[in-house]
């Protein structure tokens, strides 16, 4: 026993001082996919910095995150706990069928927050309705893999139901019917790839239900999935839900929907002046970790999509990022549409309204737990003519 102890530490002091050796050779990383976060660089040393020991400080992080195969040590320790039959960490569910799902808690929410979010949203909905008609204005609400897939969840797993607390908000628009949860029909195809396993998107088939179910109660009618060439465009997307345990799930795969009579696009973006003619980014998907990045490229405040629709109609559609593989169902029902999300920038509503005098009809479309998260919603419910100011973003909206 005693030498098999012995053994053990000696492996562990050789892979120890082993691996410090090889991480001083080999030329240091700048960015972690599996943590995806910049890396620590080697400090700079001052005597200074010694004496205050903010050297010593900065250079125990450098070697840990330089460390030689970190991202498989780290994916190591958590593949341990799985082991043991640990379901839940790090905020994340170990669901079936390579499931992982986001673990939400009311500690999560700020009830201050959310009833803000709920008032920005009905008064914005109930002057649209007014300027638009009914049928013109929509919000939808999606919901998270926890609600929507709980045949994959574990078996003792909390949710939060937040479908009564959308039937609450139905009662404070003028028009119950503005307001839609998509709970039931994402419930109805939850057999099916609606959304990413390791990530908190829904797929492009999960985007198709909703534009289904949005043309419906529009009064519009949505094309068949026997209208669309459905292509894959990746096969290796680990996304921000297995960014979080870096262990579990199963490499995602992504689609397009190809129109068989597809319109022509053009995409503007306001921080750019360059001009795309597709909605589809596989240059941008390949950078770092996240593919979904395939759709839409980016998140920016403004995006304005131009088609050759010849519909005569303007769709203004507030949004978060689960819209960016929504949206192009949407390009054969208007001439153009505005994308605008609030997490990166507040103008006031009532300067978009007055800048785009041709908008016809409304759609806001949230994730439910992101939606009631934002704390950048004030400008939604300004309906006044106000100035148009960008604001600085965090990083970790990009995932959003």
């Amino acid at each position: 026993m005693r030498k098999m102890k012995l053994a053990m530490l000696i492996v562990f002091c050789v892979m120890l001082f082993g691996g410090t050796v090889v991480s001083f050779v080999l030329p240091d990383r700048e960015f972690s996919d599996v943590e995806n976060r910049e890396l620590a660089k080697k400090p700079k040393i001052t005597a200074k910095r010694i004496l205050s020991g903010e050297y010593q400080k900065e250079y125990d992080t450098y070697l840990s995150d330089q460390f030689f195969f970190r991202d498989k040590w780290v994916d190591l320790a958590v593949r341990e706990q799985i082991a043991l039959g640990k379901k839940d960490f790090n905020g994340v569910y170990l669901g079936k069928n390579n499931y992982l799902l986001e673990k939400y808690e009311k500690a999560d929410f700020d009830s201050g927050q959310i009833k803000e979010n709920e008032t920005y949203l009905t008064t914005f909905l109930n002057e649209t309705e007014k300027r638009y008609g009914r049928k013109h204005v929509r919000a939808m609400f999606v919901p998270s893999k926890t609600t929507a897939l709980t045949n994959v969840l574990p078996a003792y797993a909390d949710t939060i139901d937040w479908q009564s607390m959308i039937r609450d908000l139905q009662t404070k628009v003028d028009e119950p019917n503005l307001i839609y949860d998509l709970t039931k029909t994402m419930q109805s195809h939850n057999e099916e790839y609606i959304y990413y396993r390791t990530d908190h998107h829904w797929t492009s088939l999960g985007a198709y239900y909703a534009y289904r179910a949005w043309a419906l109660q529009t009064g519009r009618k949505a094309k068949d999935l026997s209208d669309f060439k459905r292509v894959s465009v990746f096969d290796d997307f680990y996304g921000t839900t297995y960014n979080k345990i870096h262990a579990g799930g199963a490499a995602d795969v992504g689609e397009k929907f190809e129109s068989k009579n597809p319109v022509k696009t053009k995409v503007v973006f306001d921080d750019e002046e360059k001009t795309y003619s597709s909605l589809y980014f596989p240059n941008e998907a390949k950078k770092g970790f996240n593919r979904y990045q395939y759709f839409m490229k980016k998140n920016s405040f403004q995006v304005e999509i131009t088609t050759k629709a010849h519909t005569g109609k303007t769709l203004l559609l507030v949004k978060d990022s689960f819209a960016n593989c929504f949206v192009p169902f949407l390009t054969e029902h208007f001439d153009k549409i505005i994308m605008i999300d609030y997490r990166y920038g507040k103008m006031a509503m009532g300067n978009l309204l007055l800048s785009n005098s041709d908008i016809t009809d409304v759609l806001v479309l949230y994730n439910t737990e992101k939606f009631l998260q934002n704390k950048k919603l004030e400008k939604l419910a300004d309906i006044r003519k106000g100035e148009s100011t960008m604001k600085e973003f965090d990083m970790n909206d990009l995932l959003g």
